[in-house]
């Protein structure tokens, strides 16, 4: 059974991708990744000193840059392998890597492991499925080409720390209460492991992978918009098609997710969050900029040829930092030529609702914006209900920040909303001298939420959490040329009501009007006064926080944008 498809013929690496016009910039990249990463470096030691700092600090970056490296050093020399097998330098390295990552104490990293105090190496965390399935892949992709030392070393360690680790150890976290990208990435990495290396006990273990893609799809409403941010949706969405696809071809058809509505509608999920050129709608853990998979496009396009859209390949990328290898991969076996060839051009007029989730995206010749309703209790959840997004000439000027930098206390709930980037003071929405503002939690959420073409409102109140804050009706009316944005309150309270907006652009402020760049905000001035403060993020960035301090009995604001 070939699992793999056309990434299983030797010819198809070293002769189409490797002369393929193509596939020109994919080589260009593995090189320049091969220079980076592996030529003359040294393969550094995961000590125990390195390992430990997250339980000391809950730093996280300088173990992880380590740990990727390797990852970066073991995706990178076996694509080049399968592209100039004859080439030695390349094998060479491959196996010098897969040995020291046989090695590791651990496949998962400190920030996942359950207690650094407990030897347990065989914990299963995102990194831990990806590093199984990744050398799985490795294994008969490269096939004789390695030593036999070698591939018995993977057969070995992946069955201890993966096949064996998930039949017999217990159940894992992520397949009985998660609903996110760990379900996908860990169910989907280790199914394929299984199917892999040991087709043998995939049919007596496939319900416990059948249960945990139907939790990660029940993660997602009908209208298939991921929550947790574009970058998520890249990552989990991207292990699932991996997984469906592999499985799609070990049942002969008979298991095809692809006929499913929902996943045909988070399918089209990605195309809509391009803001301005590659400037895109980055709520929750997102990116301020966004490329997409060109393998998943590709493979998407062809499943949905009427839904889905690629655009120019310019607006791509091949391999993330993490260097996740079956997505490395995928990135070629399932590239389109024809679809290469033949890019879709970006709407410059589009406008998308959606009706579950609550995401409004417009974008126009003039602008792209997007605003949000929802919870305060979402997946990757920043305190953010009502807050929006303006961009022009292909960059945020009232901005989301996005993620901010992960370490232990970006995700506890007692420390997470005293970091800008997810506290609702990171955000373009209101709050009460700085005192109230928007709490955690699935009950903080907004109300009275209203669609019609050019037109979003809701009632953002109910995010406060507190009783003075008895109604903040927000509405967003937008046209061809500029997005208003008008506040109304009802609000009893002693702090005054002060309008923010985020801006990585230094404000120039005058009279009813402030300049951002290529934007600009105009406001009534007789009914506040504006002060700009500036705040520098945890990926050491300054942010502009612009307030709009409404003078006593104001009780509405607007603003245009434009």
């Amino acid at each position: 059974m070939n699992l793999h498809g056309i990434a299983s013929d030797p010819k198809f690496w070293s002769e189409t991708v490797r002369n393929g016009e193509c596939y020109k910039k994919y080589v260009e990249e593995r090189l320049a990744d091969w220079d980076k990463y592996c030529e003359g470096q040294t393969i550094l030691d995961l000590t125990y000193s390195l390992y430990k700092i997250f339980s000391i600090s809950g730093e996280r970056k300088t173990f992880e840059d380590a740990y990727f490296k390797r990852r970066n050093m073991l995706a990178v020399s076996a694509v080049l392998s399968l592209i100039y097998p004859e080439e030695e330098k390349y094998i060479d390295f491959l196996q010098d890597i897969i040995f020291a990552i046989c090695d590791e104490y651990t496949w998962s990293i400190a920030a996942h492991h359950p207690d650094i105090n407990v030897h347990n190496k065989w914990h299963i965390d995102l990194f831990a499925a990806e590093t199984g399935f990744a050398l799985s892949e490795v294994y008969t992709l490269l096939g004789d080409r390695l030593d036999v030392v070698i591939r018995e070393r993977i057969k070995y360690e992946v069955n201890e720390r993966i096949i064996e680790s998930f039949m017999n150890n217990h159940t894992f976290w992520w397949e009985t209460r998660c609903t996110n990208n760990w379900a996908a990435v860990c169910g989907g990495s280790v199914g394929c492991t299984f199917m892999i290396m040991r087709p043998d006990l995939f049919d007596e273990i496939k319900p416990r992978f059948d249960a945990i893609m139907e939790a990660f799809l029940s993660g997602f409403k009908n209208d298939g918009y991921c929550l947790e941010g574009t970058s998520y949706w890249h990552y989990g969405f991207g292990f699932f098609l991996t997984y469906a696809d592999m499985v799609k071809t070990y049942t002969d058809g008979k298991e095809n997710y692809f006929e499913r509505e929902k996943v045909r509608k988070i399918a089209t999920f990605i195309q809509k969050m391009f803001l301005s050129e590659m400037c895109s709608v980055s709520f929750a853990d997102g990116d301020l900029s966004l490329k997409y998979h060109l393998g998943t496009l590709h493979y998407l396009k062809k499943l949905y040829p009427d839904d889905v859209k690629v655009f120019s390949p310019e607006y791509s990328y091949t391999k993330d930092g993490c260097a996740r290898f079956c997505l490395m991969i995928r990135s070629a076996s399932w590239l389109d030529t024809y679809i290469y060839n033949n890019p879709e051009v970006n709407e410059a007029s589009a406008e998308y609702y959606a009706e579950e989730s609550n995401w409004f995206v417009k974008r126009t010749a003039s602008y792209g914006f997007a605003a949000k309703a929802g919870n305060n209790n979402e997946h990757h959840n920043h305190n953010d209900v009502g807050t929006f997004i303006f961009a022009k000439d292909g960059k945020q000027i009232l901005t989301d920040m996005g993620r901010g930098v992960y370490c232990k206390q970006y995700f506890r709930t007692e420390t997470r909303y005293d970091m800008i980037e997810c506290s609702s003071l990171g955000h373009n929405v209101p709050h009460f001298g700085g005192k109230i503002k928007q709490c955690f939690g699935r009950k903080f959420e907004a109300t009275d939420v209203n669609y019609k073409p050019g037109e979003f409102s809701m009632d953002i109140a109910g995010a406060y959490g507190d009783d003075t804050v008895k109604s903040i009706k927000r509405t967003f009316v937008t046209d061809d040329n500029s997005v208003r944005v008008y506040d109304v309150f009802d609000y009893s309270g002693e702090e005054k009501i002060t309008e923010r907006l985020t801006s990585y652009v230094k404000p120039e402020v005058s009279d009813g009007c402030i300049k951002l760049d290529c934007g600009t905000v105009l406001f009534d001035n007789a009914k506040c006064s504006v002060s700009v403060s500036e705040v520098v993020t945890s990926k050491n960035n300054t942010v502009y926080l612009i307030d709009f301090e409404l003078n006593r009995n104001v009780c509405e604001f607007e603003m245009i944008i434009k």
